[in-house]
């Protein structure tokens, strides 16, 4: 069954290239790829894990299709190239200071965690204040300045020439940072992600840079992971037990899972609107954890694929609804993109590791507060150009 849907998501994977213009960010590309790669795995590597349910097959088969169809659908569909401005340089001036005068507060966040951590271990010790698992954290570490230093690096990057080229430096180093002192993978990943896809759609890179540069980025997480875990007596090698715990054990840990099961209606998928209602007494109601719970088996894990909100809240067709919303939404933005949109080329960039992450959890609805923020701020600069509210334009 499995080597039946590897060869059905190779079809529809040559069909998207064809419709895509042979872009390999096309949400329908990633979308195959990922899935194709993870089951490939399961089948290739040697584990301990039972074979996948029917359960898994079933959504995973709507997942794919309906997720890949309709972001052909709206790819197809022609749009007047609106709103194609340059971003304001004054607000970019505002965003690179504003950037390097909140550094400061990433390095007193990382001194705290390590001066405080309770384990000894000061990779362990960031990676648990991060998540707020400490004593002194009590809430994951969501840094408002962190949003100012993506919009800023993503326009910068588009820009890029000998004149912003520091710029784009100072900023890559400052989220670099960010991600090495939170001892965060989805943080480099993200980085990584969003620079190659800058490049690509500017025809900076190639395929055969972007091979290289995932190559070196597994290397790396492989080396990440033994730091963080160096205390782990586990006899599996970090390789193995990096492969098994992030790409192939969701898929085992969502057969584990009950459909429509959630306390509250869609608890899960619209987690942030239960979290205003609570803050502001509407609700008595608590929202779900970000950090879901762990099980034991068939893996110790607590990441069940992207579709664990929609399937744990609606089921089947929870799963069928938010696969077709995301391809929609993902494939308009992608369309725009490859028109040359400046905003839109960047935006997706934003957006791509959402579609890439949907193997191991969900990432947009999870987060979606701060994906709005994150959407005004890369706006401003170029909403500032449209309505002249400054007269000064990126180089």
């Amino acid at each position: 069954m499995v080597v039946s849907l590897i060869i059905i998501f190779f079809l529809l994977f040559f069909v998207t290239l064809v419709v895509s213009k042979n872009n390999i960010f096309a949400p329908g590309v990633i979308t195959t790829v990922i899935w194709i790669f993870c089951l490939s795995l399961f089948l290739i590597l040697k584990h301990n894990l039972p074979p996948l349910t029917g359960q898994f097959i079933k959504a995973l088969s709507l997942w794919v299709f309906l997720y890949v169809l309709s972001s052909l659908f709206i790819q197809t569909a022609k749009y007047p190239n609106k709103f194609n401005y340059e971003p304001s340089k004054l607000v970019l001036d505002i965003y690179f200071i504003l950037s390097v005068c909140t550094y400061p507060l990433l390095l007193h966040f990382a001194y705290t965690a390590i001066k405080y951590g309770a384990t000894g271990h000061w990779a362990f010790d960031l990676r648990l204040a991060a998540l707020g698992q400490t004593k002194r954290f009590t809430e994951m570490y969501n840094a408002p300045y962190f949003l100012i230093w993506n919009a800023a690096y993503l326009i910068e990057l588009f820009f890029y020439s000998k004149k912003n080229r520091y710029r784009v430096f100072i900023l890559a180093f400052l989220i670099l940072s960010y991600a090495f002192l939170t001892m965060s993978k989805f943080s480099f990943l993200d980085f990584f992600l969003r620079t190659i896809c800058i490049l690509y759609l500017t025809k900076k890179v190639s395929v055969k840079h972007l091979l290289i540069g995932l190559g070196c980025l597994f290397a790396f997480f492989i080396c990440l992971q033994t730091i963080r875990n160096s205390s782990d007596m586990s006899s599996m090698s970090p390789t193995k037990k990096f492969i098994v715990m992030y790409l192939i054990g969701n898929m085992s840990a969502f057969g584990t899972l009950e459909p429509s099961s959630s306390l509250h209606f869609g608890e899960n998928t619209f987690r942030v609107v239960y979290s205003i209602f609570n803050k502001f007494g509407i609700s008595n109601i608590k929202p779900v954890n970000i950090i879901l719970a762990w099980i034991k088996e068939p893996i110790a894990t607590n990441t069940y694929t992207g579709m664990y909100p929609f399937f744990k809240d609606f089921g089947y067709w929870g799963i069928g609804i938010f696969a077709t919303f995301f391809g929609l939404l993902f494939g308009w933005i992608f369309k725009k993109a490859q028109q040359g949109n400046v905003l839109f080329v960047i935006m997706y960039s934003f957006f791509v590791t959402i579609i890439l992450a949907q193997y191991v959890g969900d990432v947009f609805f999870t987060g979606i507060s701060g994906h709005i923020k994150a959407a005004v701020i890369l706006v401003l600069p170029f909403l500032a150009t449209k309505y002249k509210w400054f007269y000064l334009k990126a180089d």
